[in-house]
């Protein structure tokens, strides 16, 4: 049971790593925008890559917590399968959340008007 487990562990991580590598260059950009330095941009890069890798492993762990005797070697690998993808979903959405958020911050920033307090009075 432990080699399944393994198994899938080092799935859904490669699958997290794969998004990671495939989200890193727009992620960065995105945080470049959103940071106010190039340090910190960088740091919440790679805070999240750490995230999108360890959220599945989580996941898998937290599936090997659960009794699974006398169920078929395949069935074990898929639930914890699935379980660590959930994981990496939930990951994923919760970065394109905080993201989706500062992003409309700063637009809505960008795009209110200065509007004049008085209105001009009338001769």
């Amino acid at each position: 049971m432990m080699t399944t487990l393994l198994m899938s562990g080092v799935a859904a991580c490669g699958t997290g790593a794969m998004f990671a590598l495939l989200l890193a260059k727009p992620l960065h950009g995105t945080l470049g925008d959103a940071c106010r330095t190039g340090r910190s941009a960088t740091f919440w890069t790679a805070y999240s890559t750490a995230m999108l890798i360890l959220a599945p492993a989580i996941g898998v762990l937290f599936m090997a917590a659960y009794p699974s005797r006398g169920l078929p070697m395949e069935v074990v690998f898929s639930r914890s399968l699935l379980f660590g993808l959930v994981c990496l979903i939930i990951a994923l959405l919760v970065i394109g959340r905080v993201l989706g958020r500062t992003a409309f911050k700063q637009l809505d920033a960008e795009l209110t008007v200065n509007l004049p307090t008085g209105l001009p009075k009338e001769a």
